[in-house]
């Protein structure tokens, strides 16, 4: 691994390297392969662009460029964040080195998203009121979308995810194995299927959607709202009860000093 950094973040790129050079295997691919990796630290959104000559949405963060062995990284947030960017950047080049050649990009970046253990993107749909309407896409409009604004892309990326993990589950043990095997030798993602599990393209679409729909419809939907706003309640009941303490406490104040008169039996005298 070598990295590119301007001087104030040579030190972060050493340390991205050094994580690069010690990542775990990839689902279904293994490690990566002895070849040189070449990692570029774009320190502004203005770099960035330049050095990925403008090709990816304003919102994108990282990038991969496996023919040239390349790793483009936005490098203005937090180090946490920019390791886990590291990891879906490299998952990128491990499953295109493996299968040599470009696949669906669903698929890619559901693998990206797999590989690098990107769960947020799945609690995201939880609360997704669109997609729990019964909102669906096809394989192709999801493709489009992984490439729309962020808003429509962010939830593209977590369905994204979740065909793969459909596909995953199929696998048992072996998990994406068998599929990447037969991705590498099969001519297109159509026969690696049939090759894999028996079906065609557009017989895995129909089980995802409806995978989709039973994982994230309304009823997963509400459990989910649901907790949200559980939670709400029992805080404006600790709210509430905390309001009244202090009132009993102000008026044992105010009650504080008064007498009741004899006279009158009654209103307050001080």
């Amino acid at each position: 691994m070598t990295a590119v950094a301007w001087p104030p973040q040579q030190a972060l790129a050493v340390a991205l390297a050094e994580t690069a050079d010690r990542a775990p295997p990839f689902a279904g691919v293994g490690p990566l392969p002895d070849r040189p990796i070449r990692l570029i630290l774009a320190p502004t959104r203005s770099t960035f662009d330049s050095v990925t000559r403008g090709r990816l949405p304003s919102w994108s963060e990282g990038a991969a460029f496996p023919e040239a062995g390349t790793v483009v990284l936005l490098s203005t947030g937090p180090p946490d964040r920019l390791a886990a960017a590291l990891r879906h950047e490299l998952a990128h080049l491990a499953l295109r080195w493996r299968i040599r050649r470009m696949l669906p990009l669903w698929f890619e970046e559901g693998y990206a998203a797999v590989a690098s253990g990107e769960w947020d993107r799945l609690d995201a749909l939880r609360l997704n009121w669109q997609l729990a309407r019964g909102v669906s896409l096809d394989l192709d409009a999801l493709d489009r979308a992984l490439r729309a604004d962020r808003a429509e892309a962010g939830s593209a990326y977590g369905l994204a995810t979740t065909a793969v993990l459909l596909l995953d589950r199929w696998g048992g043990e072996r998990g994406l194995g068998p599929l990447i095997d037969n991705l590498a030798r099969e001519p297109t993602f159509d026969a690696a299927l049939r090759a894999t599990y028996h079906m065609t393209e557009g017989d895995f679409e129909t089980r995802w959607q409806r995978d989709v729909a039973r994982r994230y419809g309304w009823l997963s939907w509400a459990g989910a709202a649901g907790v949200f706003w559980a939670g709400m309640g029992l805080v404006l009941v600790w709210l509430v009860r905390l309001r009244r303490r202090r009132d009993r406490a102000r008026r044992a104040l105010l009650d504080e000093g008064w007498t009741v008169s004899e006279q009158d039996g009654g209103g307050p005298t001080a």
